[in-house]
């Protein structure tokens, strides 16, 4: 028996047949949804704990050197503002450039007094500062933000699949309550 030869033009001709026909039968492909911004600060999150943003920065002066080198020879090395820098450039390695910092400081805190970093650290076997770090990651792609009253609430992003039919942020479940003491303290100078 003799195989059929098969014809490349008649099975692309034959393939757009068929995609033709499967397009009219589903209709026109739907609105892809644009890409997200790569970091929180192109995100825009609302509210009053995102209104002031920071970056890493080295003062006049100190040409070619780190923010951290910076600080440990003004302050010293044991210092708390050394400390603070370290602090700094370890939330600029979550988030980029533009740090979210009065958000990213109560989200620590408040992760760490509600025990939600202790039970997360207990279930998956790591250390309290890795959910912790985890917490700011999930932070730093804006599925989780901070909300005026200070709570904390799972989020989607603008622009993806499942925001809000507007295209707004959808704030989906609050994750933690603020104690009362946390807002305090970080609206006092």
């Amino acid at each position: 028996m003799a195989r059929k030869r098969h014809d490349p033009a008649q099975r692309r001709a034959r393939e757009a047949a068929r995609r033709t026909a499967a397009a009219e039968r589903i209709g026109p492909r739907p609105k892809r949804t644009p890409r997200t911004p790569a970091t929180l600060y192109d995100l825009n999150p609302p509210g009053t704990f995102y209104r002031d943003w920071a970056r890493p920065a080295v003062p006049q002066g100190m040409n070619g050197a780190s923010p951290l080198d910076a600080a440990v020879a003004h302050f010293g090395p044991d210092s708390g503002e050394a400390d603070t820098m370290r602090r700094f450039l370890a939330y600029a390695e979550i988030y980029g450039q533009q740090i979210p910092v009065e958000a990213a400081r109560h989200l620590e805190t408040l992760a760490r007094l509600s025990g939600m970093a202790a039970e997360a650290a207990a279930d998956q076997d790591i250390s309290e500062d890795e959910a912790v770090e985890s917490l700011h990651s999930l932070h730093a792609q804006g599925l989780l933000l901070v909300d005026d009253d200070g709570s904390v609430w799972l989020t989607v992003p603008p622009g993806t699949p499942y925001s809000a039919p507007d295209g707004a942020w959808a704030f989906v479940e609050k994750r933690m309550d603020a104690p009362k003491e946390a807002v305090a303290a970080l609206g006092s100078p």
